[in-house]
């Protein structure tokens, strides 16, 4: 590795990088070695599970995962199939009636040995950003202290207006101290809806220490 490249962070795997394929082919796919342009190999030391791929993700499922790709961690994201039927929630739609969803998701994410889980943050018309605070605590005590809830920020959307759509909101999640996913297209979305680039909050929202994932797609 030359010296312009020593400094470049590890970049893991998403299996939303093979859309369509099942959990355990798009994982097959991603071991068979993907790059990228900017960032070179991708590693699959670790390797997210997204919803973007079919397939019911049971507790037999996990094991096996676990067990055929033993060199691999994984963690969910989002509205990963833990159950038979598709469910689309978010951190704004935590509550009684969403319990079980999420505590298959707590149970999958320990059989998975994952670090962390990330989720959207929602819609403004569920919850204000302080209730969605107040559900990621909630979250993290489902979870446990070994797998850390992140939520993801999103971006301006006139239709169905969203949590965490601007500089502003970005900014006040992060002083709040939970742990967050950083979406770069996202916030390249929020930074042309508002015009403005706050390059010295974007550094820090990619380096904060609450800051537990970034994620990098390729639009720019």
């Amino acid at each position: 590795m030359n010296s312009s490249n020593a400094m470049l962070p590890t970049i893991h795997a998403a299996t939303a990088m093979f859309p369509g394929f099942s959990p355990r082919e798009a994982i097959r796919r991603i071991s068979e070695g993907v790059t990228e342009p900017l960032f070179g190999d991708v590693s699959t030391a670790e390797i997210q599970l997204c919803p973007q791929n079919p397939g019911w993700l049971s507790d037999k499922a996990c094991e096996e995962l676990a067990a055929e790709f033993q060199n691999t961690r994984f963690r969910l994201h989002a509205n990963a199939p833990v159950q038979k039927r598709h469910r689309m929630l978010d951190a704004s739609t935590f509550s009684t009636d969403t319990h079980d969803y999420y505590r298959d998701l707590a149970e999958r994410s320990r059989r998975l040995g994952a670090r962390a889980y990330s989720l959207h943050a929602g819609y403004a018309e569920n919850c204000d950003l302080p209730t969605m605070i107040d559900n990621i605590h909630r979250l993290q005590d489902l979870f446990g202290p070994d797998c850390t809830v992140a939520v993801e920020g999103l971006y301006p959307n006139s239709h169905r207006p969203q949590l965490m759509d601007s500089w502003q909101a970005y900014e006040a999640v992060m002083r709040s101290g939970i742990a967050m996913a950083i979406d770069c297209s996202h916030l390249n979305i929020v930074a042309r809806k508002q015009r403005t680039c706050d390059t010295t909050l974007l550094n820090e929202l990619v380096t904060a220490p609450n800051t537990v994932e970034v994620h990098i797609s390729d639009n720019n």
